[in-house]
């Protein structure tokens, strides 16, 4: 059953970046029927900017928490706001038990959790291989995967860059799935998760550029 993770700065933070999304880059969010509606799920999306989790987290409910790398939380102002907005802080590269603890309570009760496989922002648009201990997360929850891919994002705020507005960012989210290995040894299967995770990714199209 959901608990109540809701915070009322959540959700003015939610408003706001939802009238954002929508007046200066058009947001469309497809698909997201394909939320599970009884049970926790991970939203597995690239990463090209740093609207990606607003884009994905701002239209979804119940309020979903966020895997975040540990370094986003030092700055004075963030480590205030971001445990509002339910972002756990995890070091990928050797995932600790506290933040991974914090991951499966969330789909355990009932709760999408936004986690983002590549790590870090893309440099150049372009989908870039799974952080190692992604994998591991994937293992340990259980819950069914939603594939989901930004489109425009890299266009209208790219690494490095000030934001351009009036670039028109859409999410798409697929089925959910779970990943599938037959490897015996935990390190290739966890791995081998990873990469199907980013696989399903690049395989979303957007159908409002077909």
């Amino acid at each position: 059953m959901r608990s109540q993770y809701g915070d009322p700065q959540y959700y003015l933070v939610q408003t706001g970046l939802n009238w954002y999304l929508s007046v200066f880059h058009h947001l469309k969010v497809i698909g997201k029927e394909h939320i599970p509606t009884d049970r926790g799920c991970l939203i597995a999306s690239n990463h090209d900017s740093f609207l990606d989790p607003p884009a994905v987290g701002c239209t979804v409910d119940p309020q979903p928490c966020y895997l975040a790398r540990k370094t986003l939380f030092k700055p004075p102002i963030f480590d205030q706001l971001l445990p509002k907005l339910q972002a756990i802080p995890v070091d990928q590269e050797n995932p600790d038990m506290v933040g991974l603890k914090k991951i499966i309570k969330a789909t355990r009760d009932g709760y999408p959790v936004v986690i983002f496989p590549e790590g870090s922002r893309s440099w150049d648009g372009k989908l870039q291989p799974p952080m190692p201990g992604i994998g591991l997360v994937l293992a340990k929850t259980n819950a069914p995967v939603v594939p989901t891919r930004i489109f425009g994002a890299h266009d209208a705020w790219p690494r490095g860059h000030q934001p351009r507005p009036f670039k028109p960012v859409t999410v798409v989210m697929d089925k959910p799935f779970y990943p599938h290995s037959d490897a015996s040894d935990k390190r290739t299967r966890y791995q081998e998760f990873g990469e199907e995770v980013m696989e399903r990714i690049a395989q979303i199209t957007n159908p409002l550029e077909s």
